[in-house]
Order: C-alpha cells, then sequence, then structure tokens
C-alpha cells in the first residue's frame, strides 16, 4: 500500500505555509523541482515565492498511475540494503520513496521519444565567428578596402532541404560576413535578468526550440543521465535537510545506492547495478562530458 493513495492538492504550483499535510511527503519534491523544473517566480506581498510547474504534473501522473515503476513501495519498504542506506542517511523513507518516483519520472521524460533542442542563434553565430577567425591572416584587415587572404582555402555554403543553393568562396565576402558578426558579438550576450527594461531585446537570439524529429536516448545515456541528476538531488540536499549534511554522505556510498536504485527501477537489467559497487562508477568516468539537452515530454 502506497503512504498516499491521491493527491488532492493538485493545482498547488507555490508551497505555502497553508499546503495540506499530504505536500509534506513530497518535501524532497517540492525542494529539487522547484531546482530542476522551476516555475516563474510570484511576488507577493513580502517578497518572492519560488515554485515549480513540475509539482501538479507529478502530482496528476502520480494519482493516475501514468508513473512506470517496476519497484513496488512494498518492495522497496523491504529492501534492508536501501532501508539501511536511508537510516545512514537520515533520509526520511517515505519522502525518499516519491523523490525516487519523480526522478525515475522525470528521467523516463527526458529519454522516451523527447524533442532534443537545437543551438540558439547566437550560439551558432559565436561558433560561425570562431571558426572563421582562426583562419584570419591579418584580423585587422579591412574587406572593402583591401584584399582579405586565409590560411586555409574557406567557402560558405546555403543549402535548403539539404541541397546546396549557392556556395560564397571570395575571401572578401567571408571577411565582411566575418565583420559583421564581430561588431555585433555584444549584443549576442544574455541581458542582465534585473535589467527589466531591456531584458528581451535579444530574446530570440538566446532562446532555443525544440526539433521537430523525436528520438529515444540509448541505453548508455538513460543510466547517466539517471544517476547525474540523483547526483544532483544529494549535492542540493546536503544544505537543505538539517539531518542530511555533506558529512553524512561518507556514512554511506551514496554512487552504490544510486547504481541500486538504476536496477531496482528498470533502467537497467544488469544486476551488476545491484551488488557491484564498481559498475556505476565505470559507466560515469567514461561519459564525464555526457549533455542531453531534450525538451521533457512528460512535463
Amino acid at each position: 500500500m502506497q503512504p498516499i493513495d491521491k493527491f488532492t492538492n493538485i493545482d498547488a504550483v507555490y508551497p505555502t505555509l497553508e499546503a495540506k499535510e499530504e505536500d509534506d511527503i513530497l518535501d524532497y519534491v517540492w525542494q529539487f523541482a522547484m531546482i530542476i523544473h522551476p516555475a516563474m517566480p510570484k511576488e507577493v506581498q513580502g517578497g518572492t515565492l519560488e515554485g515549480s510547474e513540475a509539482i501538479p504534473t507529478f502530482k496528476e501522473r502520480y494519482n493516475n498511475r501514468l508513473i512506470e515503476m517496476p519497484l513496488t513501495y512494498e518492495e522497496y519498504k523491504k529492501d534492508k540494503e536501501i532501508q539501511t542506506a536511508l537510516s545512514a542517511l537520515q533520509l526520511d523513507k517515505d519522502k525518499f520513496w516519491f523523490i525516487i518516483l519523480f526522478i525515475k519520472d522525470y528521467v523516463d521524460g527526458k529519454c522516451w521519444q523527447a524533442f532534443e533542442y537545437g543551438e540558439t542563434p547566437a550560439s551558432e553565430i559565436k561558433k560561425l565567428f570562431q571558426n572563421i577567425s582562426q583562419y584570419e591572416e591579418h584580423p585587422n584587415a579591412n574587406p572593402l578596402t583591401e584584399h582579405i587572404t586565409f590560411k586555409e582555402e574557406l567557402t560558405l555554403s546555403l543549402q535548403v532541404n539539404g541541397k546546396t543553393i549557392h556556395t560564397i568562396e571570395t575571401a572578401n565576402a567571408i571577411k565582411f560576413i566575418l565583420s559583421c558578426c564581430q561588431e555585433h558579438l555584444d549584443d549576442l550576450n544574455p541581458k542582465d535578468e534585473f535589467d527589466t527594461e531591456h531584458l528581451y531585446d535579444n530574446i530570440e537570439m538566446v532562446s532555443t526550440y525544440p526539433k521537430q524529429q523525436q528520438i529515444t536516448t540509448s541505453y548508455t545515456k538513460r543510466i547517466c543521465l539517471f544517476a547525474q541528476t540523483f547526483k544532483m538531488f544529494f549535492n542540493f540536499l546536503s544544505p537543505f535537510d538539517t539531518n542530511y549534511r555533506k558529512g553524512r554522505k561518507n556514512a554511506y556510498d551514496v554512487t552504490f545506492l544510486i547504481s541500486q536504485l538504476i536496477y531496482l527501477t528498470g533502467i537497467s537489467d544488469n544486476d551488476n547495478f545491484l551488488s557491484d559497487k564498481t559498475t556505476l562508477k565505470g559507466y560515469l568516468s567514461k561519459n564525464k562530458k555526457f549533455a542531453w539537452n531534450v525538451q521533457n515530454k512528460n512535463y
């Protein structure tokens, strides 16, 4: 039997002192969701409320039994390894159950049939600038009045549906494009979030949108994403929970706890994650630069 059958306080995006008692069991979820999936801050008398749009979604998915979890609550409570770890870390076991559900569901939403984000226009312009400028022989040369040469032969191509329709071959034309990019590089930097007057001056140049085609990540990336997300939770929890401090992490191998959860939640069917303390460390060491920028289909 679950500690809560169904949530009733569905629409709450911002935690308040008047929140229902059922939200107390989502303590870890609330705090972590505000970090990885924040809502716009809400101005109230006396200050600002931080919240998360993920909370109502999580409650609805939980109520409708949409969270895929092979590990049952009863099995979780009976698992001596997990319960011993939580006791050593002085973590609330029911609250931790819900953070397992949330992270598993959140990671699934980023791994299965998700929409990958493209680069921002600003980042593409900056990369174009960097790629061309590395071949300049005379950076201060004026393409309007001087003959331009590069260290290597350069061309720029324009494609339509993957087919090249125009190619720029002259060095002076390429240098002119480079000069235009250089002139406006400062305009591409994100504006100060507190400068409300100019906050949206370059909004489309620093915004990114999901691509049209859905993608599913690899088995290895799912493992790494789940582990990275749980590590974020533990790192975040250190200053937040009065019973869990950085020193407490030495009481139990947190990476091994995450490794066991990878197996128990069905992220992987490799039982080495359940018994071998080096398995997950091996995956993470080989994928240190792993990044996965997608639109979460669940959240």
